[in-house]
């Protein structure tokens, strides 16, 4: 059974209004008329309401995406999770017919101008899969190809020109054309000349695709070329001495590309001369440092200084940063804060979130987001008053091959239905947190030392390394080696906090006799003594986020490979990095805790 499908006029007016404009346009300047106009029809036909959404559909998708539930190229803006637990895109192909896939082809093969039929070709070819059910046409990857090639030097945005060069090599490659191939290739490279003599510091995308690339055709020469350039780069930015251009960060960025093509090449003495040069940056760095970024930048110090098998710079290093640790706990305060918001006014949010002071922003953003254990009991309640039925029926939490969890009614189990309600609150509190870091970031430049130095203020790390590489991961939106490495660590943090308290970090191996093993987190968060240290928010919070089936459960979910690719997105991410946050105050919370029992 076929869809009609028409365009309303209205909309038709604007997409032909854009084929003939000269000055450059972007998805969203051309997405934000089309979605007007179709919230604008009155009383459309069901064909029109189709034609509409095809064409509002094809500039609100985004290949910017964090999270990929298509297997595709372009994804969704974005993601919610209903009241039931269901997981809803923003925008949902669900229920598009074939025929809008047909008609973006056909859009492709009408229309005259590069970008938008770069784009019409492109979502043809790479949604015929998903929403079609059908095999792709060759002929729309190589109109993509071309028409992304012609766009180049008509739009303005570097970000453009490299993402278009890219794709276009993709699908080359991908259909295995090879004149297309060397044509993408070559557009890419000089896009990347022009990012290295603009300075600019998006040079790593070029370098990520072409520098260890076996399909796309890479010359030697072009290849020594990329090396080069990423040479003059980790030595402009190690540099110290020019303290304008010095940001080892971005050299170390570098090296961490052309240390492994050193080493696959068997120059080692190159790859340790990188490491050496990073960790002088970095060095360097921390002396100008607090004593809490400068311990962290120290690790990393320490870090590279091993990598280029210098033991004596490593072991002193390594001393500095642990009297740059002692002089951080020298200057611990107690702190009591109380924000109230609401969800209308972000702007006074932030501005009461992320405030001057770096260590007070560190504070109050660990503070808003910590869950508040009276709060979520409060909601549990209200639902016997507005949902009574969903109140008292038992809910099953399942998983690919077994029941994962069961939650009781609300009369017979409140603490179950506690940490339903705290799933969903990690799950409304996303745009908030996200623009709180963001805010972050762009107030005071922070680094992802800046994280971990923050997570080490009561000493719960000996080495801060897999810190630094977990908080650096997620700066550069790697959120799977991000969650990877430092679950882990927050887990090794809750057990040195144990060791503290007094607790027993081991126990008898179950089956081997003789030998012992760690406790785990759970273990741990449900401790008593560790409860009354953190306080019951914190408690809360720790236990349904990482420790208990209820809850996200993260560190079980993990540790057993039960988390697929596209789990690992954002705001899992951002959750990670509040909870260092909250570990860098946990002797505070005890200190509240003891003020509220008097």
């Amino acid at each position: 059974m076929s869809n009609a499908l028409t365009v309303p006029a209205l909309l038709e007016e604007i997409i032909q209004r854009f084929d003939a404009r000269e000055e450059p346009f972007n998805e969203f300047t051309i997405g934000g008329e089309l979605k007007a106009a179709r919230g604008a029809l009155t009383q459309p036909s069901d064909a029109e309401n189709l034609g509409a959404w095809a064409e509002v559909l094809a500039f609100a998708l985004t290949s910017d995406r964090h999270e990929n539930p298509w297997n595709s190229y372009f994804g969704p803006m974005g993601s919610g999770v209903t009241a039931e637990g269901t997981k809803v895109y923003f925008p949902d192909i669900s229920d598009t017919p074939p025929e809008v896939v047909t008609h973006w082809a056909a859009r492709a093969r009408a229309l005259s101008h590069h970008f938008l039929k770069a784009r019409y070709a492109d979502l043809a070819w790479d949604m015929s899969g998903p929403i079609a059910r059908r095999k792709r046409d060759p002929e729309d990857a190589r109109i993509a190809i071309d028409c992304y090639l012609d766009a180049i030097p008509r739009m303005p945005e570097e970000h453009e020109h490299f993402q278009f060069a890219i794709r276009a090599l993709d699908l080359a490659v991908l259909i295995g054309d090879t004149d297309r191939t060397e044509r993408a290739r070559k557009a890419l490279m000089d896009v990347h000349r022009g990012l290295m003599k603009s300075h600019s510091r998006t040079w790593w995308y070029t370098v990520d695709r072409l520098l260890d690339d076996k399909k796309a055709g890479v010359t030697d020469d072009e290849r020594a070329e990329l090396v080069a350039d990423l040479e003059s780069i980790i030595a402009m930015r190690s540099n110290t001495g020019d303290p304008e251009n010095c940001d080892p960060h971005e050299a170390q960025s570098a090296a961490e590309r052309l240390v492994p093509y050193y080493r696959r090449l068997g120059q080692h003495d190159d790859a340790q001369r990188l490491h050496k040069a990073v960790a002088e940056a970095f060095e360097q760095f921390a002396s100008n440092a607090d004593p809490m970024l400068a311990a962290a930048l120290l690790q990393t110090a320490t870090d590279e200084y091993r990598n280029a098998g210098s033991k004596e710079d490593r072991d002193r290093t390594r001393i500095l940063m642990q009297k740059k640790i002692g002089a951080a706990g020298e200057n611990l305060q107690s702190f009591e804060h109380k924000i109230e918001i609401t969800k209308d006014d972000m702007e006074k949010f932030l501005d009461l979130v992320v405030v001057d002071d770096i260590g007070d922003s560190f504070v109050r953003i660990a503070r808003e987001f910590m869950l508040k254990r009276n709060h979520l009991e409060e909601r549990v309640q209200k639902t016997l008053e507005k949902a009574p039925l969903m109140a008292h029926i038992t809910q099953m939490i399942y998983a690919d091959d077994r029941v994962a969890a069961k939650i009781g009614g609300v009369d017979e189990d409140s603490f179950g239905r506690l940490f339903h309600q705290a799933k969903l609150t990690f799950q409304f509190e996303r745009p908030w947190l996200e623009q709180a870091f963001r805010r972050l970031f762009d107030k005071h430049g922070v680094v992802p030392q800046h994280f971990a130095g923050w997570a080490n203020r009561h000493g719960l790390f000996e080495d801060m390394s897999l810190l630094v590489e977990g908080t650096s991961a997620w700066a550069r939106e790697d959120y799977v080696k991000a969650a990877h490495v430092l679950v882990p660590q927050v887990e090794r943090a809750l057990r040195k906090m144990s060791d503290e308290l007094g607790i027993p970090v081991t126990k008898a191996h179950p089956t081997v006799p003789g030998t012992s093993v760690a406790i785990g987190m759970g273990e741990i968060l449900y401790n008593q003594k560790v409860a009354e240290a953190l306080g019951p928010d914190a408690t809360l919070h720790f236990q349904a986020l990482y420790a208990d089936p209820r809850g996200m459960n993260l560190r079980n979910e993990i540790a057993h490979g039960l988390m697929d690719a596209d789990q690992f997105y954002w705001h899992l991410g951002n959750l990670i990095i509040h909870s260092l946050l909250m570990l860098g105050l946990w002797k505070e919370f005890a200190q509240i805790g003891r003020k509220r029992e008097r």
